[in-house]
């Protein structure tokens, strides 16, 4: 393995590992309650707000920058987990879906006019170079590859706006993806129970899919590199 193309392939996928380190650093240092606690503040407010929590946790949770600091995806698996029935559950995901489109519209905006440069200060450069890099290359399938975890997707929908992708064609399939996905874990997690709250948002966890990304990142360049010659 050449080591420039393992440190090219390995770069995004390690920041997204710092920012969740730094996350659970912070966690400690500033004495925050602990994991069982927090599900039982969210439990408490899911109750109390219901979907109308889960809309906006999950909008947070889908904005630039803000998304890697608020505890949303905890609010959208314990939603799904909460639920009464396969029908609630389902709810669930419609409101997790809007919550999330609508953030992605907001970056898409963000990208498109601009404004995504007054948060360039805290060192997302270099990713969102990378997202547009992957979504010039790669069009509709970046859309659909990056939305299966909305910290990706919030990259991707911003670029997609600096690059001034077409508005029409950005919500159409954006809508058809993270639907697809939202689909998908809201099945997984609803059958899994609060087990998935402990495999999904769990350290090991973290670091073997940091692992596999940039394995899969690292023989997807091998393979465009071979191809091209």
């Amino acid at each position: 393995m050449s080591p420039q193309k393992v440190w090219h392939a390995a770069q995004f996928p390690l920041f997204c590992l710092s920012v969740v380190l730094v996350l659970y650093a912070a966690w400690f240092l500033f004495d925050l309650p602990p994991k069982d606690e927090l599900i039982e503040i969210v439990k408490e407010y899911l109750a109390r707000y219901g979907y109308p929590l889960v809309f906006v946790g999950s909008f947070l949770e889908a904005l630039l920058l803000i998304g890697w600091y608020f505890p949303g995806s905890l609010i959208i698996f314990l939603s799904v987990i909460l639920a009464s029935s396969p029908f609630s559950a389902a709810v669930s995901v419609f409101f997790v879906t809007l919550g999330l489109y609508s953030g992605y519209g907001v970056n898409f905006l963000l990208g498109k006019y601009g404004w995504y440069r007054l948060l360039l200060a805290f060192g997302i450069r270099r990713q969102l170079d990378e997202a547009q890099i992957k979504l010039s290359k790669y069009g509709i399938r970046a859309i659909f590859a990056s939305y299966w975890n909305p910290g990706l997707a919030s990259f991707i929908s911003t670029a997609a706006g600096i690059l001034q992708y077409p508005v029409k064609k950005f919500l159409i399939f954006s809508l058809i993806a993270v639907s697809l996905w939202d689909i998908f874990w809201g099945t997984l997690v609803y059958s899994m129970g609060e087990r998935a709250l402990y495999t999904f948002l769990s350290l090991p966890f973290v670091f073997v899919a940091v692992v596999i990304w940039i394995l899969v990142r690292y023989f997807g360049q091998v393979e465009r590199a071979t191809s091209s010659e």
